[in-house]
């Protein structure tokens, strides 16, 4: 996008694109929300943000994204408590999901859709590497938004469009519920949640029938180069089962920005 812009076209575009990288940081403090509270069952809209060890809440000058945390020195004001790390890296890489999302989209629809689909990610590695979840509101929220945002995945009506996403998506949730079935009866025990068969099913709905081949491939080829780095580490055998969402969301990332390079359609 930028090999034709020069002087003032370019300020301009960075500067928007600074604006965005902030929208992003200040969505990315509500994303450590749902990433705190989703998986407790806690409303993530009351009451307002708290500090976890004390309870104090936590006041607008103290829960600005990344800068608080560095006035701060990842202290709360209150009792002290060490604020983890992971509260800002989750702003920051939101920040950067959405200014890539302007970088290589600009300003619309296709900008939008990845920007959802990352900040998601990220939500969704967070939980899933912690808590071995992912919750159905994020997956059903993934899959409603699939489904009704307008694009031209399909070169058809808006909801001959719509209906054909649905599809999609279910066909990707039951090819990978039919996977986890079949490995659960090789391996003896539970070896896929069914939060990963929503997963697929919300990516599925996001790029079409033609995506699931690809979905599937790449997520199991990175689980297993990272699974088998793990127990070579840790010098485990046998079987174990491993947080799948996270490689899923990769994969949902390497299809939407190499889909060209992969030989497919939009």
């Amino acid at each position: 996008m930028m090999e034709t812009m020069t002087g003032n076209a370019a300020t301009l575009f960075y500067s928007v694109g600074f604006l965005i990288f902030v929208l992003g940081l200040v969505f990315g403090s509500f994303i450590n929300v749902i990433i705190y509270r989703m998986p407790l069952e806690k409303s993530i809209i009351r009451p307002r943000s708290f500090c976890p060890a004390c309870n104090t809440p936590i006041f607008f000058y103290d829960n600005i994204p990344v800068l608080s945390f560095i006035l701060l020195r990842g202290k709360c004001r209150s009792c002290g408590a060490k604020i983890p790390f992971v509260y800002p890296l989750v702003e920051i890489l939101t920040g950067l999901s959405f200014f890539i999302s302007f970088y290589f989209f600009g300003i619309s629809w296709k900008a939008l859709e990845l920007a959802v689909l990352l900040a998601s990610t990220v939500a969704v590695t967070f939980i899933d590497l912690k808590h071995r979840i992912i919750p159905d509101e994020i997956n059903i929220f993934l899959f409603v938004f699939a489904v009704f945002l307008p694009r031209d995945l399909w070169n058809v009506s808006y909801w001959a469009g719509a209906g054909l996403s649905a599809l999609s998506g279910l066909a990707a949730g039951m090819v990978l519920f039919l996977i986890a079935i079949a490995a659960e009866k090789i391996f003896k025990q539970e070896a896929m949640g069914m939060g990963d068969v929503k997963l697929i099913t919300a990516l599925g709905a996001f790029f079409g029938f033609q995506s699931i081949f690809w979905l599937i491939f790449i997520s199991s080829l990175i689980g297993s180069v990272v699974g088998i780095a793990v127990k070579l580490r840790r010098k485990e055998k046998g079987y174990t089962m491993i947080a799948f969402g996270p490689y899923l969301c990769a994969a949902a990332i390497i299809y939407f920005l190499f889909k060209p390079q992969m030989g497919l359609l939009f």
